[in-house]
């Protein structure tokens, strides 16, 4: 696909440090200040997981973990690689490029990593190709005034197909890997609303267009209920709101669970429709699966006045997933053993029957998973077994999975009976962001 990075607008981000200046007793003055420590460097290198050649004009925006609060933005250089100069703290990174999938891809979130005083990190970031990108450009734009940390939203007016990105601490973005057509723009952030519509078009004429998003201060609107914990301890959970097409967690818009009263609060909340949830992080806690099973489209809101709505959540603890499975601190996908894996879990207490589905990262079921009328489409799992192989009931049609691609693999325990293979009583699954596993390229010898 021709690449057009000459409209790019690079962006130089100084990073101002502040120095100590000794007093006019010089070196022998008790009372100076002693120097600062010297900054951590990050030092991000972009490459294409398909033969590990640099991935030049990525963009590269760096958020502060505690706050999702958008640092530093730069673009890669030719080497792929782009450099931070960074306090000691805690930090996670949001990637994408023209030609490739994002990282993380739609629908995760960043896992944080520490960045130590005088101490250099290096993180390989490799990037999925995505096929099928021939006609397709881009979009440049900044978020007016420039205000940080942005969900920007774009969705094609003639197919309704939805894509995402984030603005970095300047108000830029990109969008990238946008086919040719017509798209109107939307950015999201606790706080703030769109001032009116915006859209962009791309072509085979001129595949990037250049756009400025008007945004005004907006008091919005209140979430607020409280969490229950089901056959596990009272702990604090994440709640938050996502983008109901792509996914994306809205800025600003997730708080954590008082641990003691049990009870959460969102304020700020722009008009619009949102899905909302509860324990998105890996923290061992998941949604009750049997009322969400069991009243889809409950935790669907819509806000259009400033006002204030109350959802109540459940959790229960989940269940762990061995292999193949990214850790719980990041959602890396974990390379399987074998291009038709082996999926193994532990024990969950209670269960007479699992539920197991595996999908792509479009959002496509290739395999299991539930029917809307609890039927489950695949064969019977019982409570004593720990590990089934892809398609072990031999479905015909089950797609194979492709080497060097990405998967999510789900699991759900059950209360059920091996006699109706029906969904009784969900009463537990495995975590939102586990389960992320990469098929090897070459079969082992």
């Amino acid at each position: 696909m021709k690449r057009i990075f000459g409209y790019l607008m690079v962006l130089a981000i100084m990073t101002t440090m502040i120095n100590y200046v000794a007093g006019c007793g010089g070196d022998d003055d008790p009372a100076a200040p002693s120097p600062p420590p010297d900054p951590g460097v990050l030092k991000v290198v972009v490459r294409s997981s398909a033969d590990s050649s640099p991935v030049p004009n990525s963009n590269v925006v760096l958020y502060q973990a505690e706050n999702s609060e958008a640092l530093l933005r730069d673009l890669t250089d030719p080497d792929g690689t782009v450099y931070f100069n960074l306090e000691e703290g805690n930090y996670y990174l949001n990637i994408s490029a023209q030609g490739f999938n994002s990282d993380p891809v739609e629908g995760m979130t960043s896992i944080p990593f520490f960045v130590a005083w005088e101490d250099t990190l290096a993180k390989e970031i490799l990037l999925n190709v995505l096929e099928n990108t021939g006609s397709a450009g881009y979009v440049l734009g900044f978020v007016d005034p420039a205000i940080n940390n942005f969900l920007i939203l774009a969705e094609s007016q003639s197919t309704q197909e939805n894509y995402s990105t984030v603005s970095g601490p300047d108000g830029f973005f990109v969008l990238f890997n946008l086919p040719y057509g017509t798209y109107d723009l939307d950015a999201l952030k606790a706080g703030y609303m769109i001032d009116g519509p915006v859209s962009a078009s791309i072509s085979s004429e001129a595949e990037v267009d250049t756009v400025s998003i008007p945004v005004s201060e907006y008091q919005g609107s209140v979430l607020m209920g409280s969490v229950t914990f089901l056959a596990s301890e009272n702990s604090t959970v994440d709640i938050t709101l996502i983008d109901p097409e792509t996914r994306a967690v809205i800025p600003g818009l997730s708080v954590m669970s008082d641990v003691v009263g049990l009870d959460y609060r969102i304020e700020s909340i722009p008009d619009g429709s949102y899905l909302a949830w509860a324990s998105l992080q890996n923290d061992g806690y998941v949604i009750d699966p049997d009322w969400l099973f069991k009243n889809p489209g409950g935790l669907d809101l819509s806000f259009t006045t400033s006002g204030t709505q109350e959802l109540a959540f459940s959790v229960t603890g989940s269940i762990t997933l061995v292999s193949p499975t990214n850790p719980a601190d990041v959602t890396t996908p974990f390379m399987a053993e074998s291009q038709v894996p082996v999926f193994r879990w532990l024990h969950y207490p209670s269960t007479k029957e699992y539920f197991i589905e595996v999908k792509d990262f479009s959002g496509n079921v290739l395999w299991g998973g539930l029917n809307g009328d609890g039927t489950v489409n695949h064969g019977f799992i019982g409570a004593d077994v720990d590990s089934v192989i892809y398609n072990f009931d031999g479905q015909p049609g089950i797609p194979a999975l492709q080497p060097g691609k990405i998967y999510q693999w789900r699991l759900w325990a059950d209360k059920g009976t091996q006699t109706d293979s029906f969904v009784e009583q969900l009463i537990s699954s495995s975590e939102d962001l586990r389960g992320i596993f990469q098929v090897p390229e070459n079969p082992p010898e």
